[in-house]
């Protein structure tokens, strides 16, 4: 940045970025508007919706009425919307130079130079500690699910994320853990079909977020994974994740608690989900934002809405 001299001052005065601006004391700096909305959208609060995997232990077992319940399985959410926001800014921080030539990507706040990566390293050491603070709230059952939750996935950015399917797995975990610490708030049994479930249906996602990189090969993913296997373990998946919904809706278990089998009424929905997702991945590329797809495409929204009700009308009707 050009700058002058005068007689009166033979120095150069280094002028803040526009992100910036000094506080009224003038005592330190203080964030802009437009850099806090930079770092909130870091914060992809747009991919909170998955974390309505960790109420799903609470909505199963009969106790979302229950407020004692209820409050310990909204601090375990609220604890995973701050630990997710953590990794997806340390992520962001170590994809930088490739999201720049992704599409969509590079329209991140850190790869269109909206914020710096120091910015964002603190913004995500802050809230890996708020979320244990809050998951602390709940008991320590959800602290120890959320630091398991924490060290993966930072594991994973750093690293692990360039290991074929190991990176699928580590990713789908997340989902499990999430069940877990729903589970452990809400202080409600767990059972293993609902994890089962929830991670065949992670991996299904994940996958499918895998295939999106693949036909838009601009991030090297070509060279980690074969398209066509991709597409072959995506459809063995999502016939196990029907499969699983189908035994665990009729299963003994699941009978006798509820009193009868009316569960499986709610499948159609499971079936019209599955198979849109499968077409916008298969034959549309689509699957790179499972979130994006999960809200905005009017088939996908019809079928978590009309399973969503189906089954508040049977178990709470």
């Amino acid at each position: 940045m050009a700058c002058r001299q005068t007689r009166a001052a033979t120095a150069c005065r280094y002028r803040e970025p526009e992100r910036f601006r000094a506080g009224s004391s003038g005592r330190g700096r203080s964030l802009s508007v437009p850099a806090l909305q930079a770092l909130f959208e870091l914060a992809r609060p747009g991919h909170w919706i998955k974390n309505g995997f960790v109420l799903l232990p609470l909505f199963f077992a009969h106790a979302l009425l229950d407020a004692a319940a209820l409050h310990g399985a909204l601090l375990a959410t609220l604890a995973f919307c701050l630990a997710a926001s953590a990794v997806y800014a340390l992520n962001d921080t170590r994809d930088v130079a490739r999201d720049r030539l992704h599409p969509d990507k590079r329209n991140r706040p850190l790869a269109r130079g909206a914020i710096s990566v120091a910015s964002a390293l603190r913004m995500s050491a802050l809230l890996a500690l708020l979320a244990m603070a809050v998951a602390a709230l709940a008991n320590l059952q959800v602290v120890a699910v959320i630091a398991i939750y924490l060290a993966s996935q930072f594991a994973y950015s750093i690293s692990l994320k360039h290991i074929p399917f190991v990176d699928v797995l580590l990713v789908a975990s997340g989902f499990g853990l999430r069940i877990l610490a729903g589970g452990f708030g809400a202080q409600v049994p767990l059972t293993g079909w609902i994890l089962l479930m929830a991670v065949l249906l992670a991996l299904m996602l994940v996958l499918g977020k895998r295939h999106g990189d693949l036909v838009h090969d601009v991030q090297g993913r070509a060279a980690l994974y074969d398209l066509r296997t991709v597409e072959r373990i995506l459809v063995v998946l999502a016939a196990s994740v029907l499969g699983a919904y189908l035994l665990y809706s009729l299963s003994p278990d699941v009978i006798a608690r509820h009193g009868h089998a009316a569960l499986v009424y709610s499948s159609p929905w499971v079936v019209l989900g599955i198979a849109r997702y499968l077409f916008l991945v298969l034959k549309r590329g689509a699957g790179g934002d499972p979130s994006r797809l999960a809200t905005r495409d009017p088939l996908m929204l019809l079928a978590s809405i009309g399973w969503l009700a189906t089954l508040g009308y049977i178990l709470y009707g």
